[in-house]
């Protein structure tokens, strides 16, 4: 693993059952990987990786908890800044 991804290996979500990360519906299925996600030592470096991997992603096309995050509230934060960029080129 190269050094970018080095903080994955301290990642709370690599040391329990993937599944918690990606529950078949809604926020409550999430509710266990959320609570392990607020303990985690490289939360801030998880949110970092996956706004840069999801970047336009449509919410639908997003999966799982990424820092204490459903794929909705991630596509909510990118609707947001989208809305704050085209604010500021006006």
């Amino acid at each position: 693993m190269s050094d970018r991804y080095a903080w994955m290996s301290d990642a709370l979500c690599a040391q329990t059952d993937p599944d918690l990360f990606h529950a078949d519906s809604g926020n409550t299925a999430y509710r266990d990987a959320k609570k392990i996600c607020a303990r985690c030592p490289v939360a801030q470096q998880c949110d970092t990786h996956a706004q840069a991997v999801e970047a336009d992603t449509a919410h639908t096309w997003r999966h799982g908890i990424w820092a204490g995050h459903t794929p909705r509230t991630r596509a909510g934060r990118g609707d947001a800044k989208r809305r704050a960029q085209i604010g500021e080129a006006a």
